[in-house]
């Protein structure tokens, strides 16, 4: 018997030695060991796994290794960053892996706190479940998951994030922090115009609730960014795009929006599904694909709005285009619109199906100058093959302020078009006036989506002002 059990004790020793040795080769405790070419990540019994995720990311960089693997169903972690990781950082699934920030482990006064922060390098987030409360120690601003620019060396700005079948969750309107999913921008203090992040950004399959803003991305240099097959639900703003030169794509969503009617009057949250922003700080060109998503108003509000646009201070060439989309109403949301436009030409709006009450489906105008909007002429859209026959809405096309040369189809159910300036080529419409009282050409009428626009922005430059 002694010379069976001799073998079988010789071979646990060494197992376990050579664990140890490569968790020392790492640099790492015990909790994080070398599985072939993985790194694993044990929860440790501390409660505390921040130490133990960064040491795995950093020791992932220096050896070359790209996958990273949280092994446990449940980790607990603070402020994580690393410079120029390539890989996966991955856990079982979004029902088998979760990660819970903790309460006031970040600091957001000088910047907003970032709990997973990926810099420059190209950095996946997959198959799990991110948590969050009230993350900040200080400040009032975070983010769950940041991709930037080198905040060391800003001429470093090529990042490539990926955020794949992941949860993120948070307490909405009874947190004490406005907190973000997923944000990709310029580092803080990389505030040049050739300073601006490059690369691409990829949202997959992934879920955001309950969150102050889903995704933020302000990429340069028409870097591609993906936004398919993802749930919002109950985010103040799901969908930002800002002073970005990008290439973005939004397919196959379902954004839940004006669900959240707890934000304090004035912040524009809760009311907006995706908003798209240029001010002066802005690049020259956007363009902005958004396919076969479903918009659902959950009627919070009267001003619901599943796409909202514009532009001040600077005109930049924006193309837009909405097709094949699935537009809801709610009979509470009266004065909203499917998409609102401002001072953006060039777009095409085909193939959506819009059902229920709205103010308006399709609103497109100029702003006023004297409040800073670029104030010029709108033109260069055409809104055709799209499906009006379950709309309730006041209006289901207005053409607003200085519109000109918009081109609405034949064959589109007769949809309701208001052409404020008559200088519009309408080719069917069931009516050309409504009861509502529309004002004079100048849209004196209807302010309602520039003054959503303008308190949308204001909170998100509050948010961002120190980055």
């Amino acid at each position: 018997m002694s010379r069976l059990v001799v073998p079988h004790v010789i071979a646990i020793i060494a197992l376990a030695s050579t664990h140890l040795t490569q968790a020392q080769d790492l640099g790492c405790s015990s909790a994080v060991s070398l599985d072939g070419g993985t790194i694993e990540v044990e929860a440790d019994a501390s409660g505390d796994d921040t130490e133990n995720i960064q040491c795995a990311l950093d020791a992932a960089i220096d050896g070359g290794y790209r996958d990273v693997f949280l092994t446990s169903p449940d980790y607990s972690i603070g402020a994580i960053a690393v410079t120029g990781f390539i890989g996966d950082l991955r856990g079982r699934g979004k029902a088998n892996t979760t990660v819970s920030i903790q309460d006031s482990s970040l600091s957001c006064d000088e910047s907003i706190g970032v709990a997973l922060e990926f810099r420059v390098g190209t950095a996946s987030v997959r198959n799990m479940t991110l948590s969050v409360d009230s993350p900040c120690s200080d400040g009032s601003s975070a983010s769950v998951i940041a991709y930037y620019s080198n905040p060391a060396q800003c001429d470093k700005r090529t990042t490539f994030g990926n955020v794949d079948r992941v949860v993120i969750t948070g307490t909405g309107t009874s947190g004490l922090n406005a907190v973000t999913g997923v944000l990709m921008g310029a580092a803080p203090g990389c505030t040049a115009d050739n300073e601006r992040v490059l690369g691409t950004l990829k949202i997959n399959r992934s879920d955001m609730a309950s969150l102050e803003f889903g995704a933020i991305s302000s990429v340069a240099g028409g870097g591609q960014v993906d936004v398919n097959y993802n749930n919002f639900e109950k985010v103040g703003l799901p969908l930002t795009v800002l002073n970005a030169s990008q290439s973005t794509t939004v397919l196959g969503n379902t954004f839940n929006f004006n669900d959240v009617p707890d934000y304090p009057a004035g912040a524009g949250l809760g009311t907006t599904a995706v908003f798209i922003a240029s001010t002066s700080d802005s690049p020259s060109t956007n363009s902005t694909t958004l396919k076969s998503n479903k918009f659902k108003d959950a009627g919070a509000t009267s001003a619901g709005y599943g796409i909202l646009a514009g532009q001040l201070g600077s005109s930049i060439a924006h193309t837009m285009l909405v097709s094949a989309n699935t537009f809801t109403g709610n009979a509470g949301s009266t004065e909203g619109a499917g998409v609102a436009a401002i001072d953006t030409s060039d777009g095409l709006a085909s193939g959506n199906r819009f059902s229920g009450k709205a103010g308006a489906w399709i609103e497109l105008r100029s702003g006023s100058s004297a409040d800073g909007y670029v104030g010029g002429s709108v033109s260069g859209w055409a809104i055709v093959a799209n499906n009006f026959a379950g709309s309730q809405a006041t209006t289901d096309v207005l053409l607003g302020t200085r519109t000109s040369g918009i081109i609405v189809g034949k064959d589109q159910d007769l949809p309701i078009v208001e052409d404020q300036t008559g200088n519009n080529d309408v080719l069917q419409s069931s009516s050309s006036s409504r009861a509502r009282n529309w004002g004079n050409a100048r849209g004196a009428g209807d302010e309602g989506a520039r003054e959503q626009f303008e308190q949308q922005l204001n909170t998100l430059m509050s948010m961002l002002k120190r980055r």
